[in-house]
């Protein structure tokens, strides 16, 4: 039987056709919607109508009917209340399990009554003494898809002990395993984003390329790493300015400047939040790049004791599908969905 995963994000979808037996993806289709559609215009429709869409064309350029797809497993945003089917955070920790015990099936007319499994995200445990919200701001987090990608991730390498999960995007998300392979806790940033803002929106347009990093250069990731850490965030930023007016560089080094500047200060926000780091024994390094290559250099230029393991392109495509893969098969009575 074939399936259809979808992983929706803020500003696109991206489906994918899949056979289940062997775990080979047939076909893909990107769908540039997300949930920050349904915050603009105040409704979820656009977004329904692009995602049914997109599975629309992959029945139909596969030669395929509804009847076809064993079910499809959404995660991410879809299941935020921006999305299409809104289900709770759980509540951290987490194993694969807990995942699958809180998953929802459910059938949507505008999904073709395909059986539709949604997945939760997860959110950190937080005990607060009194009323003192803002004492304990730091230990709230969030996440929505990241915990498919994580599990994704650790199925493909043989790590022991406990270690964090590195995935760069829109948001640079780690999240903390245990020994036991469970979700302990989560940290975001908004790295990505301010990326993507400063260098649309500011002074910075005209000394940065629209594509960012076309290339790493680990001289200027470095250079913008400590420039973050000795000047300070907001200084480091008035740099790239200042290295296109009076430095011989070209803008793919700037840029790299620019981004080691970005992940000194996600790094900080990191090891502040992290009680013991004896403990920790590994970080795995996902999401795409050029943003993974330069986390995983930077992390290795910070502290050589941790192992260090960057995803491939490979191991990252499949982590999606066995993450979303082994929560679902861990969901009782999936052997009767299509009942």
């Amino acid at each position: 039987m074939k399936v259809i995963l979808i992983d929706s994000g803020t500003t696109n979808s991206r489906l994918r056709l899949m056979d289940r037996e062997s775990y080979t993806i047939i076909d893909s289709e990107k769908v540039r919607v997300g949930v920050r559609d349904t915050a603009i215009k105040g409704n979820n429709k656009n977004l329904i109508e692009q995602i049914r869409a997109g599975i629309g064309k992959l029945l139909t350029n596969n030669k395929l009917v509804p009847d076809d797809i064993e079910y499809i497993a959404a995660s991410g945003m879809i299941t935020s209340n921006l999305g299409v089917y809104e289900i709770p955070h759980i509540t951290s920790p987490a194993s694969l399990s807990d995942f699958a015990v809180h998953s929802k099936v459910i059938k949507l007319e505008a999904f073709y009554e395909i059986p539709c499994i949604f997945i939760p995200g997860m959110k950190n445990k937080v005990h607060v003494d009194g009323d003192d919200l803002l004492a304990n701001i730091n230990d709230f987090d969030v996440m929505r898809g990241e915990e498919v990608e994580s599990f994704g991730l650790i199925r493909q390498f043989d790590v022991k002990g406990k270690g964090i999960m590195v995935l760069p995007g829109s948001h640079t998300k780690f999240v903390a395993v245990d020994e036991h392979q469970s979700l302990t806790h989560c940290l975001s940033t908004l790295g990505g984003e301010t990326l993507m803002a400063l260098q649309k929106e500011t002074i910075l347009s005209s000394s940065l390329d629209q594509t960012l990093v076309e290339s790493i250069d680990e001289e200027m990731l470095k250079a913008g790493f400590n420039a973050a850490k000795q000047y300070g965030l907001t200084r480091s930023f008035y740099h790239v300015r200042l290295l296109h007016l009076f430095a011989h560089l070209n803008e793919n080094q700037r840029a790299n400047y620019f981004v080691g500047s970005i992940i000194y200060n996600d790094v900080q926000a990191l090891f502040q939040s992290i009680e013991d780091k004896g403990e920790i024994k590994w970080f795995i390094v996902g999401g795409s790049n050029p943003l993974r290559k330069a986390f995983a250099y930077l992390l290795k230029y910070t502290n050589c004791k941790w192992e260090i393991i960057e995803a491939n392109e490979q191991q990252v495509e499949n982590s999606l599908i066995f993450g979303a893969s082994d929560i679902i098969s861990n969901k009782k009575g999936m052997r009767s969905i299509r009942l």
